[in-house]
């Protein structure tokens, strides 16, 4: 195998422009220059660490027994030695030997030229072949398909990026998905332990049925604690509480009721909010949604959630409300946030989970903005304060929010979708354009 830093040497060429010079110093466009010489080397060293780590692998092959090279230095596997020395963790060392395997660049070629050209790193490379692994048995896989998960490997993070893969796992074997939530249900767990502090310690493992309740009664109470810190400054003082501690104390609120509290309620109430298409309401394998839940879930599942009462089902193409206000009243309602989520999956910026999220006026209300569906976009506190605090830009283009970067950040001032349609991965034969008219 031809081994080249040929890409490398050229990054670090750019980067030595950098020499000596003061990073703090820096203009912003300077340092934005900084950052994309320092990334490029990044990418590209990634790519040379891959070819010696496949290398490794190579020479550390099973049939060499203690010949090899892995375990003539005191390792059993390849990717320990890798781990060593590079100091990370196996889990890393393994996507870098992936990522150099012949075999695979072989069987998945444009994926391979993208690391190689330093678009993608190891870790999105090890998506996108997982992915493309687990879909080789299905009948009649979308042509082009590789070369479409390349495109959204460029332009996602890492995590958004498994997110899309899951979704279109779950849309092209919608069988595979069933059997995964049946073995999810089966193996359900919650292991009660004490560390060696004497701290008890919970540790569960759920299926998506029993997940969606408990993390959505979770996320309203922790919003709501945040939520009166934020309206009462004396309780801010006195309360510091953080998120993980404040599900501690919900959940013994909880018990506490479910042992024979009198009160009538265990803290804010909340709703697990699920979505399917009305034409699928009959078939256990179509796919849906839950507001609680970052994946896709089969209405098999659905139905198995839906025998509590304080779940509540949204058939897509039913009976509408009304949802426009115009200037008639300032805060969205609760069927409009409803209706926003159901087109942004959460919020538009980050894909938070819908519970962190309050909807955010494209157009401020105090320069004539409407409570109209049209100008809604619901945000995490998180994003809602960047949106306001930074000369990021807002604007929305046939009923859908898109997030426009300051030139400082990026020159061309591209667009990026907001909400969860920027995941998706198109399997149609025609090509699937998330892309505006540049701005």
């Amino acid at each position: 195998m031809t081994f080249s830093t040929a890409r490398l040497t050229t990054a670090m060429a750019a980067l030595r422009h950098f020499d000596g010079a003061d990073v703090d110093a820096l203009g912003e466009r300077e340092f934005a220059l900084f950052q994309e010489c320092v990334a490029s080397v990044y990418r590209h060293a990634g790519v040379v660490a891959a070819d010696a780590a496949a290398a490794v692998q190579r020479r550390s092959a099973r049939e060499r027994g203690a010949n090899g090279w892995a375990r003539r230095h005191g390792h059993a596997h390849a990717r320990r030695k890798v781990a060593e020395d590079l100091g990370i963790g196996e889990g890393e060392a393994q996507k870098l030997i992936d990522a150099g395997d012949a075999a695979k660049k072989e069987r998945y070629p444009l994926i391979a030229a993208a690391h190689a050209e330093g678009r993608i790193g190891a870790g999105a490379v090890a998506v996108l072949t997982e992915t493309l692994d687990a879909l080789v048995d299905v009948a009649a896989l979308p042509e082009g398909l590789e070369a479409r998960l390349v495109v959204k490997a460029e332009r996602l993070s890492l995590r958004e990026l498994r997110r899309a893969c899951e979704q279109l796992r779950a849309r092209l074997d919608r069988e595979a998905l069933a059997a995964k939530e049946r073995r999810h249900r089966q193996q359900r767990s919650l292991v009660v332990s004490r560390d060696g502090d004497g701290m008890t310690r919970l540790s569960a493992r759920l299926d998506a049925a029993s997940a969606a309740p408990i993390v959505a009664w979770l996320d309203a109470q922790v919003k709501d604690g945040f939520q009166r810190r934020n309206d009462d400054p004396a309780l801010a003082k006195a309360d510091r509480r953080s998120a993980p501690q404040m599900r501690v104390d919900a959940l013994v609120t909880l018990a506490q009721h479910g042992l024979g509290c009198d009160a009538p309620g265990t803290g804010v109430r909340t709703e697990v909010i699920i979505r399917i298409d009305k034409t699928d309401l009959e078939d256990d394998l179509a796919l849906g949604s839950c507001d609680s839940l970052p994946g896709p879930i089969t209405v098999g599942t659905m139905r198995l959630m839906a025998v509590d009462a304080r779940i509540l089902p949204v058939v897509m193409g039913g009976d509408s409300v009304p949802l426009d206000w115009g200037r008639a009243r300032r805060l969205y309602t609760a069927d409009q946030r409803k209706a926003l989520i159901e087109r942004d999956g959460g919020c538009a910026w980050c894909l938070a989970p819908p519970t962190w999220c309050i909807v955010h006026h494209s157009r401020y209300w105090r320069d004539g903005g409407r409570t109209d569906l049209e100008d809604g976009v619901p945000l995490c506190t998180g994003c809602h304060v960047r949106l306001h605090t930074t000369d990021w830009e807002l604007e929305m283009r046939d009923g859908r929010p898109w997030f426009i970067p300051p030139a400082s950040i990026d020159p061309t001032r591209t667009p990026i979708q907001g909400g969860t349609a920027r995941l998706h991965i198109d399997t149609d034969d025609e090509p699937h354009h998330d892309e505006p008219d540049a701005a």
